[in-house]
């Protein structure tokens, strides 16, 4: 579904947490079914033992990605998740141009080293080899990563040469909320240094620390059945954000089939954004 803004549209598209039972095709055919324009596809899992579905340039997994996006309509926002260990970059060029093979032009990462000037010096290099294929590249904060914060996801950005590299800041509204940041914050952020919007919601109280993880990848909440400031956020991103909607859901709604899922996610969703844009 595209919402349209007072400016510019905004496409919406369906993350794979809490479809990762999916291969990238399969997923690519149920998104379409409820309604999303985009999806993003997980490459590379977010945590060791995590759930992927890797695939090189000219496999048979990436043929059918580009069938099924042929077929259905929906395109491939992004590739996930990269993590900036401080670490080469070189290594991930394989999965960069397999995620250039499917149409993908962002490509989600991680900072998870202490020192942010290694990792900006990192992310730039990503951002050279990644613009080789047409993509930029948003770096997501996780209170239970180093680049914790807004603020911290921005001064890695900005070091990293921020938007003139193709380097943006992905704003996730429940991590957003759980590191103590604010829609305001995110409105004073350079327009230029952002990039996609997670969307979910999740109670108004953090669960202890040690819990944040775990709420993020596998309990999150309808937006609208939770008390975060999701207009807010929607409406202090730059017009034609991509957004997209996040939502592995617990609880009996977990137990529900993927069509299911998707359905209430994209409905939900759909509704904010239709609320909160026109």
């Amino acid at each position: 579904m595209t919402l349209e803004g007072s400016a510019s549209a905004s496409r919406l598209a369906l993350s794979p947490l809490g479809f990762l039972e999916l291969d990238p095709p399969a997923f690519i055919e149920l998104a379409a079914s409820v309604g999303f324009d985009a999806v993003a596809i997980r490459m590379r899992a977010a945590s060791p033992g995590g759930v992927d579905h890797p695939f090189a340039a000219g496999s048979a997994l990436a043929r059918a990605t580009i069938a099924a996006v042929r077929a259905t309509g929906v395109t491939v926002d992004h590739v996930e998740v990269l993590t900036l260990d401080g670490g080469d970059v070189r290594p991930h060029e394989p999965l960069l141009e397999a995620a250039a093979e499917v149409g993908a032009r962002r490509v989600l990462v991680t900072g998870d080293h202490p020192d942010r000037s290694l990792l900006a010096d990192r992310l730039a290099a990503l951002c050279a080899v990644a613009s080789g294929f047409g993509q930029v590249v948003d770096l997501e904060f996780m209170p239970f990563r180093h680049v914790a914060t807004l603020a911290g996801a921005v001064a890695v950005v900005e070091a990293a040469g921020g938007g003139a590299t193709g380097a943006r800041v992905l704003v996730d509204a429940l991590h957003l909320a759980r590191s103590g940041g604010s829609p305001g914050d995110v409105a004073a952020v350079a327009r230029a240094l952002l990039g996609a919007c997670h969307l979910c919601d999740a109670p108004a109280v953090a669960p202890p620390d040690d819990r944040l993880a775990d709420e993020a990848r596998g309990n999150r909440f309808l937006p609208g059945e939770g008390g975060l400031p999701l207009a807010a956020l929607v409406e202090a991103m730059p017009s034609g954000t991509p957004f997209v909607a996040e939502v592995p859901l617990g609880g009996a709604r977990g137990q529900l089939t993927a069509p299911e899922r998707a359905l209430a996610v994209s409905q939900a969703t759909a509704a904010l954004l239709r609320s909160a844009i026109g």
